[in-house]
């Protein structure tokens, strides 16, 4: 292990010992984590020497999907390490088994164990972002779609974290001045790499900036507006009026966003962590009848991997 990822850890582990004494009720939560996380640590410094590094992305055309705003790595194709990520999968579901999700999740891996999913093909779906395609295959095998997205989800996220540094902060070099520029002009609330809503947003010296669930990357927010739907009928809410974060409820839409602020942003691997320290806040916001959307439709996609599932 690197000193990078060991650092990681260290900062991990810190974290969830603060985390542990304030919130004991979160106690089982760390456990998960820890395995999650852990997992997460290593794959993205393993990633990091692999094939998918070599992403081929002219800046020219990043920028002018950024324009039409389709998110960069929507229809672009990966070498996927299967051998990697595929265990990962399995591994995710014995942590939400034992997390609380119980026969549910083990009826997934079973199912994946058995053969009857494609790893490859919902490796695909998930960096695609298809959650049609993977919550029709779960249905047509009795399981539960939400925990096979999410085994999928936590398995594929350091691929696609790789994959958007490699456009938007390339090794050895600077993103192309096209692509910087188009990616300050990005006026949507779902992220300009992958498309997923953000997990959280950051708020730094002044600066808003939001946090992709999926890929990790930040951009800055444009304009006070809702994340989902643009309106500006935006109330705020905390759990302490003394501490600066919030929750960020819409009244057009019903749903909320999560507002913190961390003295340095956060890392990808670390995301998970900050955003189970601030569940109060997702509490309060679900108290008040408020919830998050499913992903933006962003209409058909360039491949179909629910085909590539039927196996």
């Amino acid at each position: 292990m690197s000193t990078a990822a060991s650092t990681l850890l260290d900062l991990a582990e810190v974290r969830w010992t603060e985390l542990a004494s304030t919130r004991p009720d979160l106690r089982p939560a760390i456990a998960m984590q820890r395995s999650l996380v852990g997992r997460t640590i290593d794959t993205v410094e393993r990633l990091a020497a692999t094939e998918i590094t070599d992403i081929t992305l002219e800046p020219a055309l990043a920028a002018t999907k950024l324009r039409a705003a389709t998110p960069v790595l929507r229809g672009e194709v990966l070498a996927l390490p299967i051998d990697l990520l595929g265990p990962l999968v399995l591994h995710a579901c014995d942590d939400l088994a034992e997390g609380g999700a119980g026969d549910v999740a083990r009826h997934v891996r079973a199912c994946i164990d058995a053969g009857r999913i494609d790893m490859s093909s919902l490796l695909a779906a998930s960096f695609d972002r298809n959650q049609d395609a993977i919550r029709i295959k779960a249905m047509h095998e009795s399981i539960a779609p939400d925990v096979l997205w999410l085994a999928a989800e936590l398995a594929v996220g350091p691929a696609a974290y790789i994959a958007q540094r490699a456009v938007f902060a390339p090794q050895g070099g600077e993103p192309h001045a096209s692509v910087t520029g188009a990616l300050g002009a990005w006026p949507h609330g779902y992220c300009p790499a992958c498309g997923s809503w953000p997990a959280f947003g950051e708020a730094r010296d002044g600066v808003e900036q939001l946090r992709c669930s999926f890929c990790g990357l930040g951009w800055q927010r444009d304009k006070p507006a809702c994340t989902y739907c643009d309106a500006d009928q935006l109330t705020a809410v905390k759990t302490d009026p003394s501490v600066p974060q919030r929750a960020e409820l819409c009244g057009n839409c019903g749903a909320y966003l999560k507002w913190l602020a961390p003295t340095a942003a956060t890392p990808f691997e670390l995301l998970p962590i900050e955003d189970l320290a601030s569940m109060a806040l997702d509490v309060l916001a679900a108290e008040q009848g408020f919830g998050r959307p499913s992903l933006p439709d962003l209409g058909g996609p360039e491949r179909l991997p629910c085909e590539g599932l039927e196996t």
